[in-house]
Parts: structure tokens; C-alpha cells; sequence
């Protein structure tokens, strides 16, 4: 039920092939994380989940199919030479930003490497799209229940799609 909701029954963008949903109970535990802390250990893992990617390459079908412009960067198939569209898939985007947030609080490890950070605060929030939150007295500060039960997209088929449908990054990180 809810898979066909969410979905629908045919594909609406090329990825939704690739989309399994899975019952997830969270667990809020950072212990024995590796995307959590600081270091060259967990950079590699956000990398692995996000850069490592790369862009994906769409059909002219498939664009048309999304009501995309036909305008927008064409490639060729890196297999069969066949003419196509550089996409990004947004979660990969969302990603990186979540993890330009984890960096930001281990300001005092990521501010001396420079890079996001040499463009100061200002810059940040402006990628990440954040603004800030005030308390007001008396307003009392919910708090959810995050070790509760969810239905997600089951990630490493997407990532997979992603890595199987990959043209490569337009730039190169440092």
C-alpha cells in the first residue's frame, strides 16, 4: 500500500526502478558510527555515500518523460556513445550538505583544511539552505521520539542505480 502510494504504478523518473522500501526501526545511537566525528576515516565514508557518485546519465526519453528542457547538458553514454542528459540525483545533493552541517560542528578540525569554510559562515547557510531558530520564554521545546518505526527507500540500490547510471563528477575535490 504505501509503496504504491509513494511510487505510483510506473515510474515517474528513470531512478524509481532502482526504489525498494524497507521497514526501519532508527536507531539514534552515534557509538560505533562511521559517519559521525571528524577525521580522514569519516570523510571517506560521507565521500563513499555522496562525491564518489558521481552524476547520472538519462535518455533523451527520459527527459522529455520528466519535463526537463532539452537544453540542459547533454553527454554521451560512457558505454555506448549514445546521446543523453547529465543529471544529478538529489539526494546525493542533500547529502552532501548534511554532511557540510557534520562538518560545521567540528569546526575546530575542518576550519584550518579550509575549503567551504574559507568562505565563512555567511556561505554555508546560504548552500545548505538554514536559517535560525529563536526560543521564545515559555514556548516549551518539543522533543520527537526518534528510536521509532519507519518505511525508507532502501539506499544502497539507489546508490547502486546512481553508481550503474555514473558519467563521473564535473569537478575534483582536493
Amino acid at each position: 500500500m504505501c509503496e504504491s502510494f509513494l511510487l505510483g504504478s510506473t515510474p515517474t523518473a528513470p531512478a524509481d526502478t532502482a526504489v525498494e522500501f524497507k521497514p526501519i526501526k532508527y536507531n539514534v545511537t552515534t557509538s560505533g558510527n562511521r559517519f559521525v566525528g571528524a577525521g580522514p576515516e569519516v570523510d571517506e565514508a560521507w565521500r563513499e555515500i555522496s562525491y564518489d557518485v558521481g552524476d547520472q546519465w538519462i535518455s533523451k526519453s527520459d527527459i522529455k518523460h520528466l519535463g526537463m528542457p532539452e537544453w540542459s547538458l547533454q553527454v554521451n553514454h560512457p558505454e555506448t556513445g549514445e546521446e543523453g542528459y547529465r543529471v544529478g540525483m538529489e539526494v546525493f545533493h542533500q547529502l552532501h550538505c548534511i554532511n557540510l552541517l557534520r562538518r560545521v560542528t567540528y569546526k575546530e578540525y575542518y576550519e584550518p583544511l579550509g575549503g567551504e569554510f574559507g568562505k565563512g559562515p555567511e556561505e554555508l547557510q546560504r548552500h545548505t539552505g538554514l536559517f535560525t531558530f529563536y526560543m521564545i520564554e515559555g514556548d516549551p521545546l518539543a522533543w520527537p521520539e526518534l528510536n521509532s518505526k519507519h518505511v525508507c527507500r532502501n539506499f544502497d540500490k539507489v546508490r547502486q542505480w546512481a553508481v550503474d547510471h555514473s558519467v563521473g563528477n564535473m569537478e575534483v575535490l582536493a
